[in-house]
């Protein structure tokens, strides 16, 4: 495992970012140790990602009762 200085990651950001996708990267700064990993962005079930708008539609939804009258 190889520590990087901020200074190698900020001369090398490219390179560092495509290792990462491959293998973990490891920058040490102010006595913190950061790993830059690759993300894996999969929907969890059959569950999809919803925007913003679908969500609140979803939340409405689930608190509209037809049964009740105005």
């Amino acid at each position: 495992m190889t520590i990087l200085k901020p200074s190698q990651l900020k001369s090398n950001t490219g390179k560092v970012l495509d290792l990462a996708i491959r293998k973990p990267q490891y920058v040490e700064r102010n006595g913190t140790l950061l790993v830059i990993t690759k993300a894996n962005l999969k929907p969890a079930g059959d569950e999809t990602i919803l925007s913003p708008w679908e969500i609140r539609a979803k939340n409405l939804e689930s608190f509209y009762d037809p049964a009740k009258t105005w």
